[in-house]
């Protein structure tokens, strides 16, 4: 297999990670409009995923060893920003945040208890802040 191949797979979704988090794929406006009202039940959390981008890659692969306690107590969503990417910034302006990739956002009661960017996206800023 080529090194092109490889890293091509490398970058691609990774849909046994996806599956081991549950992560619910948004792909609409009114889904956002939607968590933000079930976040006053329930922590939400929003995760930006570029299949491009090696950071982002990295940062998926680390969200990977969420506790099963975080698990249960959120929901978890994923935006591919390259095929999402006006709902990427539709979210961006909604919640008044800057767009960037990765990002993890998360919201509690309607509002943005905490967001990061780049390396801040793992497993343990999440614990930290959920």
């Amino acid at each position: 297999m080529g090194i092109f191949k490889v890293l091509g797979n490398l970058f691609e979704g990774d849909n046994e990670t996806e599956s081991v988090l549950n992560w619910k794929a948004i792909s609409a406006r009114e889904e956002i409009e939607n968590i933000l009202a079930v976040s006053n039940e329930k922590p939400q959390v929003l995760y930006k995923h570029s299949t491009r981008c090696a950071t982002s890659y990295f940062a998926l692969k680390s969200l990977q060893n969420i506790s099963d306690a975080k698990r249960e107590k959120a929901e978890f969503y994923m935006i591919d920003v390259i095929s999402q990417r006006e709902l990427s910034f539709y979210i961006a302006d909604k919640l008044g945040i800057r767009h960037e990739s990765p990002q993890l956002i998360i919201l509690n009661k309607g509002e943005v208890t905490w967001h990061g960017s780049h390396q801040l996206v793992q497993a343990d800023s999440l614990h930290s802040n959920l």
